[in-house]
Protein backbone atom coordinates (compact mmCIF):
# COMPACT_ATOMS: atom_id res chain seq x y z
CA UNK A 1 0.00 0.00 0.00
CA UNK A 2 1.56 3.62 -0.49
CA UNK A 3 1.88 6.58 1.50
CA UNK A 4 -1.13 8.70 1.28
CA UNK A 5 0.11 12.35 -0.28
CA UNK A 6 -0.49 14.93 2.37
CA UNK A 7 -0.81 18.48 1.86
CA UNK A 8 0.67 20.80 4.66
CA UNK A 9 -0.31 25.10 4.75
CA UNK A 10 1.31 26.67 8.14
CA UNK A 11 4.74 26.04 8.13
CA UNK A 12 5.82 28.06 11.55
CA UNK A 13 7.36 26.91 14.94
CA UNK A 14 4.82 23.68 15.23
CA UNK A 15 3.67 22.71 11.50
CA UNK A 16 7.50 22.96 10.05
CA UNK A 17 8.64 20.55 12.76
CA UNK A 18 5.29 18.36 12.07
CA UNK A 19 6.19 18.58 8.34
CA UNK A 20 10.28 17.65 8.49
CA UNK A 21 9.01 14.47 11.21
CA UNK A 22 6.09 13.41 8.06
CA UNK A 23 9.08 13.68 5.40
CA UNK A 24 11.87 11.99 7.51
CA UNK A 25 9.32 8.89 8.11
CA UNK A 26 8.63 8.86 4.18
CA UNK A 27 5.68 10.97 2.88
CA UNK A 28 5.10 12.85 -0.02
CA UNK A 29 4.04 16.67 1.09
CA UNK A 30 2.94 19.67 -0.48
CA UNK A 31 3.59 22.90 1.24
CA UNK A 32 2.30 26.45 1.15
CA UNK A 33 3.50 29.62 3.64
CA UNK A 34 3.47 32.89 3.51
CA UNK A 35 7.05 32.65 4.93
CA UNK A 36 9.22 31.48 1.56
CA UNK A 37 12.14 30.64 4.12
CA UNK A 38 9.99 27.78 5.19
CA UNK A 39 8.61 26.58 2.28
CA UNK A 40 12.28 26.62 0.59
CA UNK A 41 13.86 24.50 3.92
CA UNK A 42 10.54 21.93 2.94
CA UNK A 43 11.32 21.53 -0.67
CA UNK A 44 15.44 21.44 0.59
CA UNK A 45 14.18 18.05 1.91
CA UNK A 46 12.28 16.64 -0.96
CA UNK A 47 8.26 18.41 -0.18
CA UNK A 48 6.89 20.20 -3.23
CA UNK A 49 6.05 24.13 -3.17
CA UNK A 50 2.05 25.25 -4.39
CA UNK A 51 1.18 28.33 -4.90
CA UNK A 52 -2.69 28.02 -3.95
CA UNK A 53 -4.56 26.25 -1.45
CA UNK A 54 -6.82 24.99 -4.24
CA UNK A 55 -3.98 23.52 -5.98
CA UNK A 56 -2.60 22.04 -2.91
CA UNK A 57 -5.93 20.12 -1.94
CA UNK A 58 -6.02 18.93 -5.61
CA UNK A 59 -2.71 17.11 -5.52
CA UNK A 60 -3.30 15.82 -2.05
CA UNK A 61 -5.20 13.46 -0.42
CA UNK A 62 -4.62 14.28 3.26
CA UNK A 63 -4.69 18.40 4.26
CA UNK A 64 -3.08 19.25 7.30
CA UNK A 65 -3.60 23.02 8.55
CA UNK A 66 -1.73 24.29 11.19
CA UNK A 67 -2.92 28.18 11.37
CA UNK A 68 -3.56 31.02 14.12
CA UNK A 69 -7.31 31.07 14.03
CA UNK A 70 -10.49 30.13 12.78
CA UNK A 71 -10.34 33.29 10.40
CA UNK A 72 -7.15 32.08 8.94
CA UNK A 73 -8.43 28.41 8.68
CA UNK A 74 -12.03 30.36 6.67
CA UNK A 75 -9.87 32.34 4.48
CA UNK A 76 -7.39 29.11 3.39
CA UNK A 77 -10.83 26.76 2.64
CA UNK A 78 -13.36 29.51 1.52
CA UNK A 79 -11.45 32.08 -0.50
CA UNK A 80 -10.40 32.54 -4.00
CA UNK A 81 -8.38 28.95 -4.90
CA UNK A 82 -9.43 28.07 -1.88
CA UNK A 83 -9.20 24.23 -0.16
CA UNK A 84 -13.39 23.73 -1.37
CA UNK A 85 -12.55 23.79 -4.77
CA UNK A 86 -9.85 21.80 -5.22
CA UNK A 87 -10.63 19.20 -2.37
CA UNK A 88 -11.04 15.92 -4.03
CA UNK A 89 -13.94 12.91 -3.54
CA UNK A 90 -12.39 11.08 -0.67
CA UNK A 91 -10.12 13.49 0.70
CA UNK A 92 -9.40 14.61 4.41
CA UNK A 93 -9.09 18.08 5.85
CA UNK A 94 -7.31 18.16 9.54
CA UNK A 95 -7.22 20.85 11.37
CA UNK A 96 -4.89 21.07 14.15
CA UNK A 97 -5.00 24.52 15.33
CA UNK A 98 -7.89 25.61 18.47
CA UNK A 99 -10.62 26.43 16.44
CA UNK A 100 -14.41 28.41 17.26
CA UNK A 101 -16.74 25.10 17.16
CA UNK A 102 -19.01 26.77 14.95
CA UNK A 103 -16.28 27.14 12.15
CA UNK A 104 -15.25 23.80 12.28
CA UNK A 105 -18.80 22.41 12.26
CA UNK A 106 -19.75 24.54 9.11
CA UNK A 107 -16.69 23.36 6.93
CA UNK A 108 -17.08 20.03 7.81
CA UNK A 109 -20.83 20.27 6.94
CA UNK A 110 -19.46 21.45 3.54
CA UNK A 111 -16.57 19.21 2.96
CA UNK A 112 -18.63 16.52 3.51
CA UNK A 113 -21.35 17.63 1.06
CA UNK A 114 -18.45 17.58 -1.76
CA UNK A 115 -17.16 14.20 -0.20
CA UNK A 116 -14.21 14.72 1.94
CA UNK A 117 -13.93 14.50 5.80
CA UNK A 118 -12.61 16.81 8.47
CA UNK A 119 -10.78 16.13 11.69
CA UNK A 120 -10.55 18.86 14.46
CA UNK A 121 -7.55 17.88 15.97
CA UNK A 122 -5.80 20.49 18.48
CA UNK A 123 -2.44 19.69 19.15
CA UNK A 124 -0.40 20.05 23.02
CA UNK A 125 2.85 20.50 23.48
CA UNK A 126 5.97 22.33 22.13
CA UNK A 127 7.77 22.63 18.51
CA UNK A 128 10.59 20.85 20.26
CA UNK A 129 8.03 18.16 21.05
CA UNK A 130 6.59 18.31 16.96
CA UNK A 131 10.65 17.84 15.79
CA UNK A 132 10.67 14.71 17.73
CA UNK A 133 7.04 13.11 16.81
CA UNK A 134 6.06 13.69 20.74
CA UNK A 135 2.83 16.09 20.36
CA UNK A 136 -0.54 14.63 21.87
CA UNK A 137 -3.56 15.58 19.44
CA UNK A 138 -6.17 16.07 21.37
CA UNK A 139 -9.64 13.18 20.73
CA UNK A 140 -11.36 15.07 17.77
CA UNK A 141 -14.49 17.26 19.09
CA UNK A 142 -15.54 17.45 15.13
CA UNK A 143 -15.59 14.74 13.09
CA UNK A 144 -17.29 14.52 9.82
CA UNK A 145 -16.92 11.86 7.35
CA UNK A 146 -18.59 11.56 3.96
CA UNK A 147 -21.48 9.08 3.49
CA UNK A 148 -20.62 8.65 -0.49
Amino acid sequence: MTKPVIGFIGLGLMGGNMVENLQNRGFQLNVMDLNKEAVAACVARGANAVQTPKELAENSDIVMLCLTTSAVVEKVVYGDEGILEGIKEGSTLIDFGTSIPASTRKIGEELAARGAGMIDAPLGRTPAHAKDGLLNIMQPVISTHSTK
